[in-house]
């Protein structure tokens, strides 16, 4: 498939048009000259963006809305049994998945590099992207999940051969992109309402690498277990990389040392020393992402030079540990983090620059992550000096009784259960103290009190 092969004019219609990748991938198109609308079940920021830009955005579905369009692209969101699904499939219109329509986009780039991995793929795309926009000669086009601060947008149309893209794991998507170079950072149980377990997981992220072809590049993390499992028989070129100094992989850090959060670190390729560096992203767990982005931009073919500039120029993406301003003398950071692994490692970053306690509000996101993923959960915590969690926001899923936000909040000690955002920000008005750290944390609507405050 080539969305280029479409006739000049055709007109895309796209299904959850609101979604962070979705809507990068329909204004790239847009702005290549196709005819773009589609739909979103509430308005956003993202979708006022599009609006601004000149494409369509309906929030109240009806199928007439696909009189005379040619395709329509639909997000993971919108499963085979969504009743909006079963209207489209009925009027006979071709339908194409979000991830086909990127894994399309990327075989149109001579140099093409994915970045996966449970955790950390957004900084980590971010970075790369950041690195290679700051890099002599390079022009990139860059896809990511998060706004890139540098460009004030998710993604970026370049006009060179390299294209830089976020590949999620959901429902098997990144299985559509056959990159040139594949990324792994980590793999961890996740997303149970698809993966049967960590061994459907590995299966899957196998796969994934496979796709690069035989001619093709594996970056991956050696300090993960799994990803060496899911690299085990890749038939392309392995290139390895260890932020803990693991002699057999070709890239590590070593002699790190933390100021204020903030790493400084020596990298090693192949045994000897090739580059030092330090970090503008607080947190122990960017050294992997950073060694990630050095690893792939030495493979490009980038200079240390220009490797060295962009890593340590580089911030962090939106909604990854993003300053937001003071609240009650606090200084508030808005975070995605909605895992256990990154909620852990998130407060170990806050905890690293915080001058007084850290204060950390959190939603769960989907029911089915809070369920199978429970225990863990109750286990995250213990960087914060005061924890506020709010009712779970369900996305995509109905809610069960067997887990709930106010049972976590029991499971954890001196932990508290508040119903609303406003609750919230009263609570935090009264108790904050100057200098705490405020984390705000989650993958739902929780950015909108992170705004609000």
């Amino acid at each position: 498939m080539n969305i280029y092969d479409l006739k000049a004019g055709s007109r895309l219609y796209f299904l959850g048009i609101g979604g962070i990748s979705m809507s990068a991938i329909a204004m790239i198109l847009s702005e290549k000259g196709f005819t773009v609308s589609g739909y979103d079940r509430a308005p956003s920021e993202v979708t006022a963006k599009l609006e601004k830009n000149g494409i369509t955005v309906y929030y109240d579905f009806d199928v007439t809305q696909l009189n005379d369009y040619d395709i329509v692209i639909y997000s993971a969101a919108f499963g085979a049994d969504h009743p909006i699904m079963i209207q489209t499939v009925a009027t006979g219109i071709t339908l194409y998945s979000r991830a086909e329509i990127l894994g399309a986009l990327a075989k149109l780039y001579k140099n093409s590099v994915a970045v996966a991995g449970t955790h950390g793929k957004s900084t980590t795309s971010g970075m790369l992207g950041h690195v290679f926009l700051n890099a002599v000669g390079c022009d990139p086009t860059v896809v990511v999940g998060a706004v890139m601060r540098d460009v004030g947008s998710t993604y970026r149309i370049g006009k060179d051969d390299n294209f830089i893209f976020e590949a999620c794991e959901y429902k098997d998507s990144f299985l559509s992109f056959f990159p040139k170079i594949a990324v792994m950072l980590n793999v961890s149980l996740d997303h149970t309402d698809y993966f049967s377990g960590i061994e459907h997981m590995r299966s899957s992220f196998a796969q994934y690498l496979s796709n690069t072809g035989a001619d093709g590049y594996a970056v991956y993390n050696y300090d993960c277990e799994n990803c060496i499992l899911s690299a085990k028989n890749y038939k392309g070129t392995h290139i390895t990389f260890s932020a803990n100094g693991n002699p057999d992989a070709k890239y590590i850090a070593k002699n790190v040392i933390f100021n204020c959060g903030f790493a400084s670190f020596d990298v090693y390729k192949d045994g000897s020393f090739y580059l030092s560096l330090k970090l503008s992203a607080p947190g122990e767990h960017n050294i992997s992402n950073a060694l990630a982005a050095i690893a792939v931009s030495d493979l490009c073919g980038l200079s240390k030079e220009d490797i060295v500039k962009g890593i340590v120029s580089f911030a962090g993406v939106g909604r990854r540990f993003e300053y937001k301003g003071s609240f009650c003398g606090a200084d508030v950071y808005d975070d995605y983090a909605h895992h256990p692994d990154e909620i852990k490692v998130t407060l170990s970053a806050a905890k690293g620059i915080a001058n007084g306690r850290v204060v950390c509000v959190f939603q769960p996101h989907n029911y089915s992550r809070l369920r199978d993923l429970f225990d863990e959960f109750t286990k995250s915590f213990d960087d914060a000096d005061l924890l506020i969690l709010c009712p779970l926001y369900a996305a995509r899923e109905a809610c069960g009784n067997e887990v709930s936000s106010e049972l976590l909040a029991k499971k954890i000690n001196g932990a508290l259960y508040i119903e609303t955002f406003d609750e919230v920000k009263k609570y935090l008005a009264d108790n904050l103290n100057a200098g705490d750290l405020l984390l705000i944390m989650g993958a739902g609507d929780i950015a909108k009190l992170a705004n609000s405050i």
